[in-house]
Protein backbone atom coordinates (compact mmCIF):
# COMPACT_ATOMS: atom_id res chain seq x y z
CA UNK A 1 0.00 0.00 0.00
CA UNK A 2 1.47 3.33 -1.05
CA UNK A 3 2.07 5.82 1.75
CA UNK A 4 0.70 8.77 -0.22
CA UNK A 5 -2.46 7.33 -1.74
CA UNK A 6 -3.49 10.71 -3.22
CA UNK A 7 -0.83 10.06 -5.87
CA UNK A 8 -2.85 7.09 -7.08
CA UNK A 9 -6.39 8.47 -7.45
CA UNK A 10 -8.01 11.15 -9.59
CA UNK A 11 -10.80 13.44 -8.36
CA UNK A 12 -13.58 15.35 -10.07
CA UNK A 13 -16.37 17.19 -8.31
CA UNK A 14 -19.88 18.54 -8.68
CA UNK A 15 -21.26 21.23 -6.32
CA UNK A 16 -24.51 20.50 -4.47
CA UNK A 17 -26.73 23.57 -4.03
CA UNK A 18 -29.37 23.80 -1.30
CA UNK A 19 -32.63 25.65 -0.80
CA UNK A 20 -30.83 28.92 0.00
CA UNK A 21 -28.78 28.51 -3.22
CA UNK A 22 -25.68 28.03 -1.10
CA UNK A 23 -23.11 25.26 -1.39
CA UNK A 24 -24.26 22.54 1.03
CA UNK A 25 -22.25 19.63 -0.28
CA UNK A 26 -19.96 18.28 -2.98
CA UNK A 27 -20.28 15.13 -5.04
CA UNK A 28 -16.72 13.78 -5.29
CA UNK A 29 -15.94 11.31 -8.06
CA UNK A 30 -12.97 9.05 -7.31
CA UNK A 31 -11.14 6.90 -9.85
CA UNK A 32 -8.15 4.73 -9.00
CA UNK A 33 -5.17 5.37 -11.26
CA UNK A 34 -3.15 2.59 -9.61
CA UNK A 35 -5.72 0.35 -7.86
CA UNK A 36 -3.11 -1.77 -6.13
CA UNK A 37 -1.93 1.30 -4.23
CA UNK A 38 -5.35 2.52 -3.08
CA UNK A 39 -7.29 1.81 0.10
CA UNK A 40 -10.86 3.08 0.19
CA UNK A 41 -10.81 2.99 4.00
CA UNK A 42 -7.71 5.19 4.20
CA UNK A 43 -9.04 7.57 1.57
CA UNK A 44 -12.32 8.10 3.43
CA UNK A 45 -10.39 8.67 6.64
CA UNK A 46 -8.16 11.23 4.92
CA UNK A 47 -11.16 13.13 3.51
CA UNK A 48 -13.03 13.03 6.80
CA UNK A 49 -10.07 14.38 8.76
CA UNK A 50 -10.05 17.52 6.61
CA UNK A 51 -13.78 18.21 7.02
CA UNK A 52 -15.40 19.98 9.95
CA UNK A 53 -18.95 20.62 11.09
CA UNK A 54 -18.87 23.88 9.09
CA UNK A 55 -17.69 22.24 5.86
CA UNK A 56 -20.04 21.10 3.10
CA UNK A 57 -20.76 17.37 3.29
CA UNK A 58 -19.11 15.12 0.71
CA UNK A 59 -20.81 12.39 -1.31
CA UNK A 60 -18.02 10.02 -2.40
CA UNK A 61 -18.72 8.34 -5.73
CA UNK A 62 -16.24 5.52 -6.44
CA UNK A 63 -15.77 4.63 -10.10
CA UNK A 64 -14.74 1.06 -9.16
CA UNK A 65 -17.19 -1.30 -7.46
CA UNK A 66 -14.40 -2.98 -5.49
CA UNK A 67 -13.55 0.21 -3.64
CA UNK A 68 -17.23 0.89 -2.98
CA UNK A 69 -17.53 -2.55 -1.39
CA UNK A 70 -14.54 -1.82 0.83
CA UNK A 71 -15.98 1.58 1.79
CA UNK A 72 -19.30 -0.05 2.76
CA UNK A 73 -17.51 -2.46 5.08
CA UNK A 74 -15.56 0.04 7.20
CA UNK A 75 -16.74 2.37 9.95
CA UNK A 76 -18.69 5.39 8.69
CA UNK A 77 -17.32 8.92 8.85
CA UNK A 78 -19.26 12.00 9.85
CA UNK A 79 -19.95 14.44 6.98
CA UNK A 80 -19.18 11.71 4.40
CA UNK A 81 -21.85 9.95 2.34
CA UNK A 82 -21.29 7.02 -0.04
CA UNK A 83 -22.92 6.96 -3.45
CA UNK A 84 -24.41 3.71 -4.76
CA UNK A 85 -24.36 3.62 -8.58
CA UNK A 86 -27.42 2.95 -10.67
CA UNK A 87 -26.92 -0.72 -11.53
CA UNK A 88 -30.46 -1.13 -12.84
CA UNK A 89 -31.42 -4.80 -12.83
CA UNK A 90 -27.77 -5.94 -12.97
CA UNK A 91 -26.87 -5.61 -9.29
CA UNK A 92 -23.44 -7.16 -8.64
CA UNK A 93 -23.55 -10.32 -6.48
CA UNK A 94 -23.29 -9.61 -2.78
CA UNK A 95 -23.87 -5.87 -3.06
CA UNK A 96 -27.31 -6.01 -1.47
CA UNK A 97 -25.82 -7.73 1.57
CA UNK A 98 -22.95 -5.20 1.65
CA UNK A 99 -25.44 -2.32 1.64
CA UNK A 100 -27.49 -3.92 4.43
CA UNK A 101 -24.31 -4.31 6.49
CA UNK A 102 -23.40 -0.66 5.83
CA UNK A 103 -26.85 0.36 7.08
CA UNK A 104 -26.34 -1.55 10.31
CA UNK A 105 -23.00 0.21 10.79
CA UNK A 106 -24.63 3.61 10.39
CA UNK A 107 -23.39 4.67 6.93
CA UNK A 108 -25.06 7.52 5.07
CA UNK A 109 -25.89 6.28 1.59
CA UNK A 110 -27.11 7.99 -1.57
CA UNK A 111 -28.61 5.80 -4.30
CA UNK A 112 -28.22 7.10 -7.87
CA UNK A 113 -31.36 6.19 -9.84
CA UNK A 114 -33.85 7.51 -12.37
CA UNK A 115 -36.95 8.94 -10.75
CA UNK A 116 -39.08 6.35 -12.53
CA UNK A 117 -37.41 3.53 -10.56
CA UNK A 118 -37.32 5.24 -7.18
CA UNK A 119 -39.11 3.26 -4.49
CA UNK A 120 -39.66 3.95 -0.77
CA UNK A 121 -36.46 3.19 1.12
CA UNK A 122 -37.24 1.14 4.24
CA UNK A 123 -35.13 1.92 7.31
CA UNK A 124 -32.48 -0.77 7.92
CA UNK A 125 -30.26 -0.42 10.96
CA UNK A 126 -28.80 2.94 11.96
CA UNK A 127 -27.85 4.24 8.51
CA UNK A 128 -29.50 6.92 6.41
CA UNK A 129 -30.49 6.19 2.81
CA UNK A 130 -31.51 8.81 0.26
CA UNK A 131 -31.75 9.08 -3.49
CA UNK A 132 -29.76 10.95 -6.11
CA UNK A 133 -32.40 11.17 -8.83
CA UNK A 134 -32.42 12.14 -12.48
CA UNK A 135 -35.51 12.79 -14.55
CA UNK A 136 -36.52 11.41 -17.91
CA UNK A 137 -37.74 14.06 -20.39
CA UNK A 138 -41.42 13.23 -19.88
CA UNK A 139 -41.02 13.54 -16.09
CA UNK A 140 -39.26 16.90 -16.46
CA UNK A 141 -42.11 18.12 -18.67
CA UNK A 142 -44.69 16.89 -16.16
CA UNK A 143 -42.88 18.58 -13.25
CA UNK A 144 -42.68 21.86 -15.18
CA UNK A 145 -46.39 21.68 -15.93
CA UNK A 146 -47.13 21.11 -12.24
CA UNK A 147 -44.88 24.06 -11.32
CA UNK A 148 -46.87 26.31 -13.66
CA UNK A 149 -50.13 25.07 -12.16
CA UNK A 150 -48.87 25.81 -8.66
CA UNK A 151 -47.74 29.32 -9.67
CA UNK A 152 -51.29 29.91 -10.89
CA UNK A 153 -52.68 28.84 -7.53
CA UNK A 154 -53.97 25.49 -8.72
CA UNK A 155 -52.83 22.53 -6.60
CA UNK A 156 -51.31 19.63 -8.53
CA UNK A 157 -49.37 16.44 -7.80
CA UNK A 158 -45.70 16.66 -8.71
CA UNK A 159 -43.54 13.65 -9.62
CA UNK A 160 -40.65 15.24 -7.70
CA UNK A 161 -39.98 13.34 -4.47
CA UNK A 162 -39.28 15.44 -1.41
CA UNK A 163 -35.98 15.63 0.49
CA UNK A 164 -33.88 13.91 -2.18
CA UNK A 165 -30.91 15.00 -4.28
CA UNK A 166 -31.40 15.67 -7.99
CA UNK A 167 -28.89 15.92 -10.80
CA UNK A 168 -28.88 17.10 -14.43
CA UNK A 169 -31.63 19.65 -13.84
CA UNK A 170 -31.16 21.84 -16.90
CA UNK A 171 -33.99 24.35 -16.49
CA UNK A 172 -34.29 27.24 -14.07
CA UNK A 173 -38.00 26.73 -13.36
CA UNK A 174 -37.46 23.04 -12.71
CA UNK A 175 -34.68 23.82 -10.24
CA UNK A 176 -36.99 26.26 -8.42
CA UNK A 177 -39.76 23.66 -8.34
CA UNK A 178 -37.44 21.01 -6.88
CA UNK A 179 -35.95 23.23 -4.17
CA UNK A 180 -38.84 25.53 -3.27
CA UNK A 181 -42.03 23.62 -4.04
CA UNK A 182 -40.85 20.10 -3.26
CA UNK A 183 -38.19 20.75 -0.58
CA UNK A 184 -35.46 18.83 -2.39
CA UNK A 185 -32.39 18.18 -0.29
CA UNK A 186 -30.20 19.72 -2.98
CA UNK A 187 -29.26 19.89 -6.67
CA UNK A 188 -26.02 18.44 -8.04
CA UNK A 189 -24.91 21.04 -10.53
CA UNK A 190 -26.95 24.05 -11.60
CA UNK A 191 -28.84 25.07 -14.80
CA UNK A 192 -26.28 27.78 -15.56
CA UNK A 193 -27.10 28.10 -19.25
CA UNK A 194 -30.81 28.56 -18.64
CA UNK A 195 -30.29 31.01 -15.77
CA UNK A 196 -27.91 33.15 -17.82
CA UNK A 197 -30.24 33.12 -20.83
CA UNK A 198 -32.42 35.70 -19.08
CA UNK A 199 -29.47 38.09 -18.94
CA UNK A 200 -28.25 37.78 -22.52
CA UNK A 201 -29.21 41.32 -23.45
CA UNK A 202 -27.71 43.42 -20.65
CA UNK A 203 -25.47 40.97 -18.82
CA UNK A 204 -25.62 39.87 -15.19
CA UNK A 205 -26.13 42.69 -12.67
CA UNK A 206 -24.16 43.15 -9.48
CA UNK A 207 -25.43 40.96 -6.64
CA UNK A 208 -27.61 42.95 -4.24
CA UNK A 209 -26.84 40.77 -1.23
CA UNK A 210 -23.11 41.27 -1.74
CA UNK A 211 -23.62 45.04 -1.84
CA UNK A 212 -25.54 44.86 1.43
CA UNK A 213 -22.79 42.78 3.06
CA UNK A 214 -20.11 45.20 1.88
CA UNK A 215 -22.12 48.15 3.26
CA UNK A 216 -22.54 46.35 6.58
CA UNK A 217 -18.81 45.64 6.72
CA UNK A 218 -18.00 49.28 6.04
CA UNK A 219 -20.42 50.47 8.76
CA UNK A 220 -18.72 48.32 11.40
CA UNK A 221 -15.26 49.43 10.23
CA UNK A 222 -14.29 45.94 9.07
CA UNK A 223 -10.75 45.41 7.83
CA UNK A 224 -9.84 46.12 4.24
CA UNK A 225 -9.17 42.41 3.79
CA UNK A 226 -12.76 41.59 4.83
CA UNK A 227 -14.22 44.13 2.40
CA UNK A 228 -11.97 42.88 -0.39
CA UNK A 229 -12.98 39.27 0.24
CA UNK A 230 -16.66 40.21 0.11
CA UNK A 231 -16.24 42.03 -3.21
CA UNK A 232 -14.38 39.00 -4.53
CA UNK A 233 -17.49 36.89 -3.92
CA UNK A 234 -19.05 38.47 -7.01
CA UNK A 235 -17.13 38.48 -10.30
CA UNK A 236 -19.35 41.26 -11.66
CA UNK A 237 -18.76 43.56 -8.67
CA UNK A 238 -15.02 42.84 -8.82
CA UNK A 239 -15.01 43.75 -12.51
CA UNK A 240 -17.12 46.89 -12.00
CA UNK A 241 -14.85 48.07 -9.15
CA UNK A 242 -11.72 47.76 -11.29
CA UNK A 243 -13.47 49.35 -14.24
CA UNK A 244 -14.55 52.33 -12.11
CA UNK A 245 -11.13 53.21 -10.76
CA UNK A 246 -9.49 52.79 -14.18
CA UNK A 247 -12.05 54.89 -16.07
CA UNK A 248 -11.02 58.31 -17.49
CA UNK A 249 -13.75 59.91 -15.36
CA UNK A 250 -12.06 58.72 -12.18
CA UNK A 251 -8.74 60.17 -13.27
CA UNK A 252 -6.37 57.79 -11.51
CA UNK A 253 -2.72 58.63 -12.15
CA UNK A 254 -1.77 54.96 -12.65
CA UNK A 255 -3.37 51.66 -13.52
CA UNK A 256 -5.19 49.98 -10.63
CA UNK A 257 -4.91 46.21 -10.97
CA UNK A 258 -6.40 44.91 -7.71
CA UNK A 259 -9.49 45.51 -5.62
CA UNK A 260 -7.26 46.27 -2.64
CA UNK A 261 -5.61 49.12 -4.52
CA UNK A 262 -9.06 50.31 -5.58
CA UNK A 263 -10.26 50.36 -1.97
CA UNK A 264 -7.25 52.43 -0.88
CA UNK A 265 -7.84 54.87 -3.72
CA UNK A 266 -11.60 55.19 -3.18
CA UNK A 267 -11.62 55.47 0.58
CA UNK A 268 -14.45 54.26 2.79
CA UNK A 269 -16.88 57.14 2.26
CA UNK A 270 -16.53 57.24 -1.52
CA UNK A 271 -16.85 53.45 -1.72
CA UNK A 272 -20.01 53.50 0.39
CA UNK A 273 -21.55 56.22 -1.80
CA UNK A 274 -20.71 54.27 -4.96
CA UNK A 275 -22.23 51.09 -3.53
CA UNK A 276 -25.44 53.02 -2.85
CA UNK A 277 -25.47 54.19 -6.47
CA UNK A 278 -25.18 50.57 -7.63
CA UNK A 279 -28.04 49.35 -5.46
CA UNK A 280 -31.02 50.26 -7.74
CA UNK A 281 -29.55 48.26 -10.62
CA UNK A 282 -28.40 45.31 -8.50
CA UNK A 283 -30.12 41.94 -8.65
CA UNK A 284 -31.61 39.91 -5.83
CA UNK A 285 -32.18 36.93 -8.14
CA UNK A 286 -31.32 33.90 -6.00
CA UNK A 287 -30.90 31.69 -9.04
CA UNK A 288 -27.77 33.65 -9.97
CA UNK A 289 -26.10 32.87 -6.67
CA UNK A 290 -24.85 29.36 -7.61
CA UNK A 291 -23.49 30.86 -10.85
CA UNK A 292 -21.49 33.43 -8.89
CA UNK A 293 -20.40 31.01 -6.16
CA UNK A 294 -19.42 28.36 -8.70
CA UNK A 295 -16.80 30.79 -10.01
CA UNK A 296 -15.65 31.51 -6.45
CA UNK A 297 -15.22 27.76 -5.93
CA UNK A 298 -13.12 27.51 -9.12
CA UNK A 299 -11.05 30.54 -8.07
CA UNK A 300 -10.38 29.13 -4.61
CA UNK A 301 -9.31 25.80 -6.06
CA UNK A 302 -6.84 27.62 -8.31
CA UNK A 303 -5.58 29.52 -5.28
CA UNK A 304 -4.90 26.22 -3.48
CA UNK A 305 -3.32 24.74 -6.59
CA UNK A 306 -0.87 27.61 -6.85
CA UNK A 307 0.11 27.38 -3.18
CA UNK A 308 1.43 30.94 -3.18
CA UNK A 309 1.85 31.02 0.58
CA UNK A 310 2.31 34.50 1.97
CA UNK A 311 2.52 36.15 -1.46
CA UNK A 312 -0.87 37.85 -1.26
CA UNK A 313 -0.61 39.67 -4.60
CA UNK A 314 0.16 36.42 -6.38
CA UNK A 315 -2.72 34.60 -4.65
CA UNK A 316 -5.09 37.43 -5.52
CA UNK A 317 -4.04 37.40 -9.16
CA UNK A 318 -4.58 33.67 -9.62
CA UNK A 319 -7.89 33.91 -7.74
CA UNK A 320 -9.18 36.71 -9.96
CA UNK A 321 -8.07 34.75 -13.03
CA UNK A 322 -10.48 32.00 -11.96
CA UNK A 323 -13.16 34.52 -11.04
CA UNK A 324 -12.97 36.16 -14.49
CA UNK A 325 -12.81 32.87 -16.42
CA UNK A 326 -16.50 33.16 -17.36
CA UNK A 327 -16.64 36.96 -17.50
CA UNK A 328 -17.79 36.88 -21.11
CA UNK A 329 -20.92 34.97 -20.11
CA UNK A 330 -21.66 37.39 -17.26
CA UNK A 331 -21.13 40.60 -19.25
CA UNK A 332 -22.51 39.21 -22.53
CA UNK A 333 -19.58 40.46 -24.56
CA UNK A 334 -16.44 38.77 -25.91
CA UNK A 335 -13.90 38.15 -23.17
CA UNK A 336 -11.17 40.12 -24.90
CA UNK A 337 -13.53 43.12 -25.16
CA UNK A 338 -14.46 42.93 -21.48
CA UNK A 339 -10.84 42.62 -20.36
CA UNK A 340 -9.81 45.65 -22.40
CA UNK A 341 -11.80 47.75 -19.93
CA UNK A 342 -9.50 46.88 -17.03
CA UNK A 343 -5.74 46.43 -16.67
CA UNK A 344 -4.67 42.81 -16.19
CA UNK A 345 -1.26 41.22 -16.02
CA UNK A 346 0.28 39.45 -18.99
CA UNK A 347 -0.04 36.11 -17.17
CA UNK A 348 -3.78 36.65 -16.61
CA UNK A 349 -4.30 37.67 -20.23
CA UNK A 350 -2.39 34.64 -21.49
CA UNK A 351 -4.47 32.26 -19.37
CA UNK A 352 -7.85 33.83 -20.08
CA UNK A 353 -7.45 34.74 -23.75
CA UNK A 354 -4.73 32.53 -25.21
CA UNK A 355 -4.77 29.35 -23.09
CA UNK A 356 -1.08 29.85 -22.45
CA UNK A 357 1.33 31.17 -19.86
CA UNK A 358 2.06 30.19 -16.27
CA UNK A 359 -1.54 30.49 -15.01
CA UNK A 360 -3.12 28.42 -17.75
CA UNK A 361 -2.39 25.04 -16.16
CA UNK A 362 -4.15 26.06 -12.93
CA UNK A 363 -7.24 27.20 -14.83
CA UNK A 364 -7.18 24.13 -17.08
CA UNK A 365 -6.98 21.70 -14.16
CA UNK A 366 -9.66 23.54 -12.17
CA UNK A 367 -12.05 23.48 -15.14
CA UNK A 368 -11.45 19.81 -15.88
CA UNK A 369 -12.07 18.82 -12.27
CA UNK A 370 -15.61 20.19 -12.62
CA UNK A 371 -16.50 17.47 -15.14
CA UNK A 372 -16.75 13.76 -14.35
CA UNK A 373 -16.07 12.88 -18.00
CA UNK A 374 -12.64 14.54 -17.76
CA UNK A 375 -11.55 12.24 -14.95
CA UNK A 376 -9.70 9.74 -17.12
CA UNK A 377 -7.70 12.48 -18.87
CA UNK A 378 -6.73 14.37 -15.72
CA UNK A 379 -3.75 12.20 -14.62
CA UNK A 380 -2.11 12.46 -18.05
CA UNK A 381 -2.64 16.23 -18.08
CA UNK A 382 -1.03 16.60 -14.66
CA UNK A 383 1.89 14.36 -15.65
CA UNK A 384 2.50 16.29 -18.87
CA UNK A 385 2.55 19.55 -16.91
CA UNK A 386 4.76 18.06 -14.18
CA UNK A 387 1.97 18.76 -11.71
CA UNK A 388 1.83 16.25 -8.82
CA UNK A 389 -1.53 14.47 -8.74
CA UNK A 390 -1.48 14.29 -4.95
CA UNK A 391 -1.20 18.09 -4.76
CA UNK A 392 -4.14 18.51 -7.13
CA UNK A 393 -6.31 16.15 -5.08
CA UNK A 394 -5.29 17.67 -1.76
CA UNK A 395 -6.04 21.15 -3.11
CA UNK A 396 -9.60 20.10 -3.93
CA UNK A 397 -10.16 18.53 -0.51
CA UNK A 398 -8.87 21.65 1.23
CA UNK A 399 -11.00 23.90 -0.97
CA UNK A 400 -14.10 21.95 0.01
CA UNK A 401 -13.17 21.69 3.67
CA UNK A 402 -12.44 25.42 3.95
CA UNK A 403 -15.63 26.60 2.26
CA UNK A 404 -17.92 28.78 4.38
CA UNK A 405 -21.23 30.24 3.22
CA UNK A 406 -21.22 33.96 4.03
CA UNK A 407 -23.89 35.30 1.67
Amino acid sequence: MALNLLEHVAFAYQPIWGAKRQLIGVRLRVRAVHPESVSAAQLLHLISEELSADSPFVVVSFAETGFLREALSVNPHEHVWLELPDYGDQIPPGLVEAVAYAHRMGHRLVQDAPLARAKPLPPIGQGVHRYLLHLWPEQAAQALHVAQQMRAGRPADSPILREQLYRDIGQRELAIHCLDDRSAWGLCGWPVDDVLRQHQRYGVPVDKLTLVRVQQALMRDASMETVEDLIHRDAVLTFRTLRLVNSPVFGASREVTTVRQALMLLGQRRLRDWMLELMPGASGDRELLPVRLGLVLRARLMEHLMEAGLQRDLRTEIYVTGLFSALDRLTNEPLNAALKRIPISEAMGDALLREAGPYHIYLDIARRMEHFEELQRLPALCEAAAFPLDHVNRSLIRTIAGWRNTL
